[in-house]
């Protein structure tokens, strides 16, 4: 099995458990950059680093992992509980004229897409000296027109997808949760054809939710494991991990990080960049549950009994 770790390289802190993207908070990339290199020295993994435009100055330059583009577009503001933070990107903001200011990149023109991942993907060039060819979209969000302009970008891999998800702001609910790389109809992205990208799927806990050590304070990290398990025991040519470099400031997360790839590195795998996943082929894969029962916890036990008294409220109310 191969086993890829996409890091979304951005700024932000720790509050709690939660991650709050907050602008001035510049050690979510020199700080969170350095300690998930840390760790994953320490099972000789590899990273891919999916760089937001405005961080680059903060980027360490040289570094033996892989970078590619991290587009947050638009300008907003948010407010979660009692924090407050904008979702953007300085850069492209500054450097690009769009007619709306949207942060998903599929409510934008295709042209006006072809100008923000150029943009972002010319920085990388010129600050980091190198070729990005891979790519995240911010919040997921995508349709036909940013396959288009990725290809026309001359990216090779996308890696946004959380399978088989679907909210207000994306779509992926077409793929299944246990989704393998495939090269996207010209129709419809959520389909198989033969366009020259490769999209590959983040890996999908049982029910729902991407493989991410900053769900481990909801679910625990032996759901996690469990996952893992789940993917590898059908020999599944692919485990692909997410984060968020802000969740690598903080001890919990980063204990969690490293708990995952100690776990992991027991197994047949070989840890790979992003460039280097290609398409396996059909491959079966099956919900198999047997896994999660072995690691049940108490955080999904508590999580699961919630889950159900709140449909039981709706329903009954």
């Amino acid at each position: 099995m191969n086993v890829i770790i996409v890091v979304h390289t951005e700024f932000g802190y720790v509050n709690k458990k939660n991650v709050i993207f907050e602008k001035r908070a510049v050690d979510g990339v020199k700080v969170g950059v350095q300690n998930i290199i840390k760790i994953a020295d320490k099972y000789g993994a590899k990273l891919t680093f999916a760089v937001m435009p405005e961080v680059v100055d903060f980027f360490p330059k040289d570094i033996k992992h892989e970078v590619g583009l991290h587009v947050h577009p638009g300008w907003r503001k948010v407010e979660y509980k009692s924090f407050t933070w904008y979702v953007g990107d300085k850069y492209l903001l500054e450097h690009c004229k769009t007619s709306i200011n949207s942060t998903v990149l599929r409510d934008y023109p295709f042209k006006e897409q072809v100008e923000l991942i150029e943009t972002g993907r010319d920085l990388l060039q010129d600050k980091l000296k190198v070729e990005p060819k891979v790519f995240v979209a911010g919040r997921w969000s995508e349709n036909n027109d940013t396959i288009k302009a990725l290809i026309k970008a001359k990216f090779t891999h996308d890696f946004s997808p959380p399978a088989h998800q679907k909210a207000s702001h994306f779509d992926w609910s077409k793929l299944p949760r246990i989704c393998m790389p495939y090269h996207p109809s010209d129709k419809d992205y959520q389909e198989k054809g033969n366009l020259p990208l490769l999209i590959v799927p983040i890996s999908q806990v049982f029910p729902i939710g991407s493989v991410n050590p900053e769900i481990a304070p909801l679910v625990g990290i032996s759901w996690l494991k469990a996952c893992f398990l789940e993917y590898y025991n059908q020999s599944l040519p692919l485990f692909h991990i997410c984060l968020h470099s802000p969740s690598m400031t903080d001890p919990y997360f980063c204990s969690v990080m490293d708990e995952l790839l100690k776990f992991i590195s027991k197994y047949d795998v070989e840890f790979k960049f992003g460039s280097e996943v290609k398409s396996y082929g059909e491959t079966k894969a099956r919900t198999n549950i047997f896994p999660y029962l072995t690691h049940l916890n108490g955080k999904t036990i508590m999580l699961a009994l919630s889950t159900i008294f709140e449909r039981i409220k709706t329903v009954a109310y």
